[in-house]
């Protein structure tokens, strides 16, 4: 387990940070000293761990047993020493469970939780609702550092405020969030006397003709089975090779709000992506949308997978812990790209923490909150986390720079609310990529009215851009 700690931490120190402020300003507490007396307040957190984490018996997200589950146990032991308060924990393996119970007690106008724990597909709803406390007033949610980055926190941004933040400062509860990655079997590119493609990376080579020479290379037939070049999931790779063409979900401009695929980066991207999964002749792409790409790469039946952090490294049975030498690339760039940036997405992201309406003193919540949340011992700087990362998870040390380099450029995406639909159809339809566009025009603007641009406001209202 102590291989199963570093992703997250990378994210702490190598996102780009929106600036500092000045202390935390909580309304009637002291947050500068440890000697705060609470009276006695019991503090009700419901807490839902990633669905990625390693069994439903956690302790804040942490396996029992493991290191981080002790540090954080103390950590509890410690506030409530010093706060004089008592946390009480509800845990469950299923963020929907916390969405409803929360969702009926606020309907209810009664208390459940001060703090409300869970993945922003099932926890942002509320703060569109008016449900939860804006948490402006109630922490420095300008250290980055702390609470996450505003990229990393859109979907709790809304209209003026902030709903929601992160355990930034601790260690492995996020590696899940971004996506998606391409792990490689070096095996087989050694048997097939290939150079190891993150050279390609390293001389700036990582393009997208550079990757059609190597869906030729890889691709081959055994006796008995097809080993294909590569697989992805067709939805992803349209996102990955619109991203990879220096497009962004989302542009802000003078107030006025956009989606990056209709820029003429993102239909060059988008043809392409057509082009390069729908090549006919030869095994290089497989075929399905839904074998698990893990599966492929580790039964030696794909020489390179896209997959998300939460099946590369999360837990004992992911990919870098089941096989003996697996490679981490990004997807190659267009010609539009800024070289050596490489960007990633995410759908979600777990462990998003709230203030319910409902909670019996929003105040009090923040103080422990803040309190809980600090960084572990050990663990506060970029070097020690690097350094780790090096020896206990990867089998190379540019692995680490090339997710470092991803983490700094991730994007929400906005899948729940729509926002990959037009491009999950310009592979699946093959249709050409102008008609899937103007047929899905009217339902980003939309997207654009009804979420991006509420998100918008938020952030320009929190972090000033």
């Amino acid at each position: 387990m102590k291989k199963i700690v570093a992703l997250f931490m990378i994210a702490v120190f190598f996102l780009s940070a929106c600036g500092t402020s000045d202390v935390e300003i909580v309304p009637e507490y002291d947050i500068s000293s440890n000697s705060t007396d609470l009276g006695g307040f019991t503090l009700d957190w419901g807490f839902s761990m990633s669905v990625y984490s390693e069994n439903t018996d956690n302790v804040f997200g942490y396996i029992p047993g493991t290191e981080f589950a002790d540090t954080v146990s103390e950590r509890k032991k410690q506030v409530e020493n010093d706060l004089n308060c008592k946390i009480s924990i509800f845990n469950d393996s299923n963020s929907s469970v916390i969405r409803s119970k929360l969702n009926a007690a606020i309907a209810g106008g009664a208390h459940l939780f001060d703090l409300a724990t869970a993945d922003s597909s099932a926890i942002s709803p509320f703060a569109r609702a008016g449900s939860l406390y804006g948490l402006t007033s109630l922490l420095d949610v300008e250290n980055t550092d702390k609470w996450g980055t505003p990229s990393m926190l859109m979907p709790m941004l809304w209209k003026n405020d902030l709903y929601g933040v992160l355990p930034f400062a601790w260690p492995n509860l996020l590696y899940s969030f971004a996506g998606h990655i391409i792990a490689v079997n070096e095996n087989i590119i050694s048997r097939l006397g290939e150079p190891d493609p993150r050279e390609y990376v390293e001389a700036l080579e990582w393009t997208w003709d550079k990757f059609e020479e190597c869906l030729v290379k890889y691709a081959y037939q055994e006796s008995d089975r097809t080993v294909y070049a590569f697989q992805s999931h067709p939805d992803y790779f349209a996102m990955n090779m619109s991203l990879s063409n220096g497009v962004s979900m989302v542009y802000a401009e003078d107030g006025d709000v956009s989606v990056g695929i209709y820029t003429e980066a993102g239909r060059e991207a988008l043809e392409r992506a057509q082009a390069i999964y729908l090549r006919d002749g030869k095994p290089y792409i497989h075929p399905s949308n839904t074998t698990a790409s893990g599966e492929l790469l580790v039964n030696g039946e794909a020489v390179m997978i896209s997959t998300g952090h939460g099946s590369l490294i999360s837990t004992a049975g992911s990919i870098l812990y089941v096989m003996d030498n697996v490679g981490v690339l990004p997807f190659p760039q267009g010609p539009r790209a800024t070289p050596g940036v490489y960007p990633s997405y995410y759908q979600q992201i777990p462990y998003v923490t709230t203030i319910p309406i409902t909670s019996n003193d929003p105040q009090a919540a923040a103080l422990i909150l803040s309190a809980m949340y600090e960084p572990f011992e050990g663990l506060e700087n970029k070097d020690a986390i690097a350094d780790y990362m090096n020896k206990q998870i990867f089998f190379d040390d540019r692995d680490a720079y090339i997710i470092i380099n991803m983490i700094e450029h991730t994007e929400y995406n906005y899948f729940w609310e729509g926002g990959r639909d037009g491009i999950a159809n310009v592979i699946s339809s093959g249709k050409p990529v102008s008609y899937v566009l103007e047929s899905y025009e009217s339902a980003y603007q939309q997207l654009i009215e009804n979420y991006i641009y509420p998100q918008y406001l938020g952030r320009v209202a929190v972090y000033g851009k």
